[in-house]
């Protein structure tokens, strides 16, 4: 029967045309054939006949297919001869693919069959590309260095039938090894590719790993372009070999051609790396293999005669670089510098007074030096031209630094400094020759007496105490020294004692010649004379006051500002600081020489300068501004009168505050009083209503008691309680009338004088008004 002839291959690719041949040839030419019957795998049912069994001839003969999708797709063509016959199968999809039979029934003959293995060309996967580590590439392999081996792997999967796989560089095919291999479990085709020497010529070459199977599908590729570094191969200074000028910049360029990446360029002077000049490198865009550098170079002398190298090199390559040098003639200004004439390298030189110094100058110029000069703390000493400078007798005033200048047709150079000290007796520090101390009766003084020494080292002190009776040493329990300084511990022992201290020091050099006196005089009781003056309203950002400060009185002071003005709304009626409150504030009294209300607030500071921020709009304030020390506070003070704020103060609204003209200080005290007297008789009065409505029923009572007060003096105590206004809706302006002043002045345990029992119209000053300090002169 033929059913096990063997199959004859017929290849087709999906979506093409396939014909299957199959002989109808009758084995004699008395017979013919009767019926043709294709079959598809071992399926009993035949998918195509043609049926002639009616004696028709064969191109006659009645064509029948199976109903089905491949059926509609076949045609069995009986071709110009029986040998031609093929059955047609249009537009193959995968399915179609199989062993075809071929059956051929004759009138006379036996049957016939014929098998066609109809198989399906299948295009391989996409070639893969891997580098000698495995790595698969996508793009660009590499880099591969020139002079050594290249070596890739092309690796393909799938395809029907297998694919051949080649290596092609620039259309032309590059032998290679190709060799089946099992990939994760499937066939694939496998082709590594090895160069045992990269030439420059591969630089920027593309490589392509191409799989053909059947010639029914096209063949695939991957291409990827190779990268390969390039040793640099020329190098050279292009700029003109000039005569360079010391100090002066000039551009020197070098070119390096060849390299890839762009050649490293290194400037080398005297074989040393220059890190710190200004050099630029450039790679030309139209020839990436050309690289630049500028370099930017400032020569000393020193460099005169020195070998300039610019070295390129590729840091892919080991022993690749390559160099061009050039030696540099360089003009310079002398260098100069100065020591002492027996070469004592020594920068800072000590003598004593009255000694001898020699002075060189050495210089080192081309062209030669052609003048010299001396400096002295950078001045120009005159008549001094020479190479040599001789300071004899020295002095202390022959101290300080000494330099040599040197001149050419270059230019003029100076040295570095050479310092010269001279060791000198102590002798006061300028401007503390005579000073003077204020003090209080009782009170320590901290005395500081301050020298100027060569060597600084172990000065020694010692006091005299001078007044008007004798001199005498101070012991040493009482004087504390460091360094320059010493401290003498003295109390005086009286408000009207007069004493001079003298301050004695002595250092390797010798005894202190004229000693420093400290004047010990009574502390000023304040006047108008320490008031602070000039006070002028500022109001850039806030209204601000500025004063300029009076004399101490011989102790520390500070300064006080007070704002009075009409009856305080609530808001108002408390005290602003600039700090935690201080003793002053709390022993001040509220009573102000100047009104008859109490301050609204008050402000202290150590320098007169004071920032306003709670004045109220539309009101009239006077601000009172005093100088305060252990003695008590100047008198009159600094009043400015009339302040009104226009609007609140926020910038730029400040500038509407209206002030009057400054007055003067007894101009003010004047208006003052005259203020006072009228709110006195204003008071008087409402006391004598009063007076009267009462009088009637304790008259008798206060005729006995004002006789027995006559009898004897009234104590300060009661006279104060007599002159206190006649009000209560401000604080107290004394500050012993109230029981918390009086618990205040307890904790507050300071000394205090004693107040005078003379007191002055609508004016008393409390024992607890102010608080003593002790001043510290260290």
């Amino acid at each position: 029967m033929g059913l096990h002839v063997p199959a004859r291959i017929v290849w087709a690719a999906i979506d093409h045309d396939a014909e299957l041949p199959c002989d109808i040839t009758a084995p004699s030419s008395q017979d013919g054939v009767k019926l043709v019957l294709w079959f598809k795998d071992s399926t009993g049912i035949p998918l195509y006949s043609l049926d002639s069994r009616s004696g028709v001839a064969i191109s006659a003969a009645q064509h029948s297919t199976i109903a089905n999708d491949l059926g509609q797709r076949l045609f069995f063509s009986v071709g110009a001869t029986p040998k031609e016959a093929r059955l047609q199968i249009r537009n193959i999809k995968t399915s179609d693919g199989g062993v075809y039979r071929c059956r051929v029934d004759y009138f006379n003959s036996p049957t016939r069959n014929y098998r066609v293995n109809l198989t399906l060309a299948v295009p391989p996967e996409e070639p893969r590309i891997f580098d000698a580590q495995g790595k698969e590439i996508s793009t660009v392999a590499g880099p591969f260095r020139e002079g050594h081996e290249l070596f890739l792997s092309c690796q393909v999967s799938g395809g029907r039938p297998p694919p051949r796989v080649t290596w092609w560089r620039d259309g032309v095919e590059i032998s290679s090894t190709s060799h089946p291999s099992a990939v994760e479990g499937t066939s694939a085709m496998v082709n590594q590719l090895f160069i045992s020497t990269v030439t420059r010529d591969f630089f920027g070459s593309k490589l392509q790993c191409r799989a053909a199977g059947s010639k029914l599908v096209p063949a695939v590729s991957k291409e990827v372009a190779i990268q390969v570094h390039l040793k640099p191969l020329r190098v050279k200074i292009i700029s003109p070999n000039e005569l360079l000028t010391a100090g002066r910049p000039v551009p020197i360029r070098c070119e390096a051609w060849g390299s890839f990446p762009a050649a490293k360029i290194v400037w080398l002077l005297d074989g040393e790396p220059l890190r710190s000049a200004d050099i630029t490198v450039h790679t030309d865009s139209n020839d990436s293999n050309l690289t630049s550098s500028i370099l930017t170079l400032r020569v000393t002398a020193e460099n005169d005669g020195a070998e300039l190298t610019c070295r390129a090199s590729n840091a892919w390559f080991s022993g690749s670089a390559i160099e061009d040098k050039r030696i540099i003639s360089v003009a310079y200004e002398p260098v100069v510098s100065v020591h002492l004439s027996n070469e004592d390298p020594s920068r800072v030189i000590t003598r004593a007074e009255g000694e001898n110094v020699t002075l060189k100058c050495r210089a080192d110029a081309r062209p030669p030096v052609t003048s010299f000069s001396w400096y002295k703390n950078n001045m120009r000493m005159s008549g001094e031209n020479g190479e040599t400078l001789y300071l004899t007798q020295l002095e202390r005033e022959s101290a300080g630094s000494y330099a040599c200048a040197a001149s050419n047709t270059e230019g003029e150079t100076r040295s570095s400094s050479l310092t010269l000290k001279i060791q000198f007796a102590p002798r006061c520090k300028p401007g503390t020759e005579q000073t003077s101390v204020g003090s209080l009766n009782m009170h320590s003084l901290h005395v500081k007496c301050e020298v100027e020494a060569d060597p600084p080292d172990g000065v020694r002190f010692s006091w005299t105490y001078n007044n008007t009776r004798n001199v005498s040493p101070v012991l040493n329990s009482r004087i504390s020294s460091h360094g320059l300084v010493s401290t003498m511990t003295y109390l005086p022992q009286s408000d009207s004692e007069l004493v001079t201290l003298a301050c004695w020091a002595i250092n390797n050099v010798g005894r202190q010649t004229v000693p420093c006196l400290i004047h010990i005089l009574p502390a000023s009781t304040f006047s108008a004379r320490y008031t602070p003056r000039n006070c002028e309203l500022h109001n850039d950002t806030v209204l601000e006051v500025v004063c300029l400060a009076g004399s101490d009185g011989g102790l520390m002071q500070s300064f006080l500002l007070e704002v009075v003005g009409g009856v305080a709304p609530p808001a108002y009626n408390l005290d602003f600081t600039r700090g935690p409150p201080t003793e002053i504030d709390n022993e001040i009294s509220t009573m102000n020489d100047q009104a008859t209300l109490a301050p609204l607030f008050r402000i202290q500071e150590q320098i007169p300068q004071f920032k306003l921020h709670s004045l109220e709009p539309g009101r009239d304030y006077q601000l009172l501004v005093y100088a305060v020390n252990a003695k008590g506070k100047s008198d009159p003070p600094f009043v400015i009168d009339k302040v009104r704020v226009g609007s609140a103060l926020v910038p730029p609204y400040v500038d509407e505050t209206i002030i009057s003209e400054d007055p003067t200080p007894a101009e003010t005290s004047h208006q003052d009083k005259q203020k006072q007297q009228s709110q006195m008789v204003m008071f008087a009065a409402v006391a004598a209503a009063v007076g009267v409505i009462i009088a009637s029923i304790i008259v008798a009572g206060f005729v006995a008691i004002c006789r027995l007060k006559r009898q004897k003096p009234p104590e300060p105590q009661e006279v104060r309680k007599r002159m206190r206004p006649a009000r209560t809706d401000v604080p107290s302006m004394y500050a012993e009338d109230d029981v918390f002043d009086d618990e205040y002045q307890r904790q507050l345990d300071v000394r205090c004088s004693r107040a005078s029992s003379t007191i002055r119209s609508s004016r008393y000053v409390s024992e607890g008004f102010v608080q003593y300090s002790q001043p510290s002169l260290n």
